[in-house]
C-alpha cells in the first residue's frame, strides 16, 4: 500500500523569534522556537537542520514548505522566503506563503471575539489585519497614524460587529490599545507583556499550509510551481497621499 502520509515543514523569520516546525499530515511531529533577535542568516539552516535529526527525516522525505512571507522584518522575510523557495525547488515540492499575521490569529481561530493581531513596524506605524472565527475580514496592511481608528469606525460600527470584543495580540499590542482607546470598543483585557502565544508559531503556519493544499488537486504531485513572494505592507507616499485625497 502505499505510504500517503504528508510532511510540510514550516518556517517563521518574520520577527526577532525564529521557529521551525514540522508537521506530519496535520500532526505535530516537532517545533522549535528560538528568540535570537533577528540572528536569522546564521541560525536558520542549523535550526532545520537539528531539528530534521532529531525526529531522523530526511529533506527527501518532505511533501511541501511552508513560511511566513509577511508582514514583518524586511531582512527576517527575505531569508525565510529565500530559503523555502530554494529547498521547494531543489526538492520539486510545493511551497507554501502564509501571512505571519494570519499565522499569530491562528490560535484563536474558535472565539468569537473580533482578533486583531499587530506588529510594531516602528516609527508610529503597525502592520495588522482583523480576523474572526479563522475567517479574514480585512486585508493585511500598514497603520500609521489614525489609519487604525478609522478603519474600525468604518468597518466595525456597522450593525454585523457592533458590541462585539476585539482581542489584540502581538507586539503592536499597546499602541494599538493606546490608538483605540478613544472608541467605544470593548477591548478584551490582556497583559501587556508578551507571552509565546504572541509570537508567530511555525506549527501555525504548518497547520494553515495544510488546510491550503488539502483543498487544491493534487498539489503533491504538481511539485514546484511558483516561488512564494514576500509582502512587506509598505505603503508609499503616494499611497498615502491618495488616500487623504479620498477622504
Amino acid at each position: 500500500m502505499k505510504d500517503t502520509t504528508k510532511y510540510i515543514l514550516a518556517i517563521d523569520s518574520s520577527g526577532s523569534s525564529l521557529s521551525v516546525a514540522l508537521l506530519e499530515n496535520n500532526i505535530i511531529r516537532t517545533e522549535k522556537f528560538l528568540n535570537i533577535s533577528n540572528q536569522h542568516s546564521v541560525n536558520l539552516l542549523p535550526a532545520l537542520d537539528s531539528m530534521m535529526q532529531e525526529v531522523k527525516k530526511s529533506y527527501d522525505d518532505l511533501s511541501a514548505v511552508a513560511v511566513t512571507v509577511g508582514p514583518g522584518s524586511f531582512t527576517g522575510i527575505r531569508i525565510g522566503v529565500s530559503t523555502a523557495n530554494t529547498m521547494a525547488y531543489g526538492l520539486n515540492i510545493p511551497v507554501v506563503g502564509i501571512s505571519a499575521l494570519e499565522a499569530l490569529a491562528f490560535p484563536y481561530r474558535n472565539q468569537t471575539d473580533i482578533i486583531l493581531p499587530v506588529f510594531d513596524a516602528r516609527g508610529g506605524r503597525l502592520y495588522g489585519a482583523f480576523f474572526q472565527q479563522g475567517q479574514r475580514i480585512t486585508a493585511d496592511r500598514q497603520f500609521v497614524d489614525q489609519d487604525l481608528p478609522e478603519l474600525v469606525k468604518d468597518q466595525f460600527f456597522k450593525k454585523d460587529f457592533k458590541g462585539q470584543s476585539i482581542t489584540i495580540l502581538g507586539d503592536g499590542f499597546l499602541m494599538a490599545q493606546t490608538l483605540l482607546a478613544e472608541l467605544d470598543l470593548r477591548l478584551t483585557q490582556r497583559e501587556s507583556v508578551l507571552t509565546k502565544q504572541d509570537y508567530v508559531s511555525a506549527s501555525s503556519i504548518g497547520y494553515l499550509a495544510w488546510e491550503i493544499l488539502e483543498k487544491n488537486s493534487k498539489p503533491y504531485e504538481k511539485g514546484y510551481g511558483e516561488p512564494v513572494k514576500p509582502n512587506y505592507c509598505v505603503i508609499t507616499q503616494a499611497e498615502r497621499n491618495l488616500a487623504k485625497k479620498k477622504k
